[in-house]
């Protein structure tokens, strides 16, 4: 299906809400001690902020891993996304994993405090992207 200008424009927007959202949501729960959830939250909101760029130049994925493939591919290996947070969204990916699937391993403090910033430089860095119509 092709969108139209104001269509992507739209879903793109909606994409950062979203990422925006799950920052906030990810911060309580991190707040609250709640370390696997808080790694899903930090995790969507950058595979939301990444999804966002996706559309912005009408590209898609239908996985996850097809989200961080085409990620990597068109922005981080092209350098218009800086290498550390190419790598980031996939180690976050499986921070998440851990956290959402693992019953015998969880998402500890030290896990998630490390990730607690790079999460927004990461949803920070793809909006001045979107915001510069490069």
């Amino acid at each position: 299906m092709r969108l139209t200008d104001e269509e992507r424009d739209m879903l793109v927007a909606l994409q950062m809400e979203k990422a925006e959202t799950f920052l906030r949501q990810a911060d309580e729960m991190f707040t609250m001690k709640y370390w696997d959830i808080a790694a899903n939250r930090y995790y969507y909101a950058c595979f939301h902020a990444a999804q966002a760029l996706l559309i912005k130049n009408g590209l898609s994925a239908k996985t996850h891993a097809g989200t961080i493939s085409s990620f990597g591919i068109h922005f981080v290996k092209t350098g218009k996304i800086e290498l550390h947070l190419g790598s980031f969204l996939s180690r976050m990916e499986q921070l998440r994993q851990k956290g959402d699937y693992n019953s015998v391993l969880t998402v500890t403090e030290d896990d998630i405090s490390t990730m607690k910033a790079p999460a927004k430089a990461f949803v920070e860095a793809i909006k001045k992207i979107l915001e510069s119509d490069y």
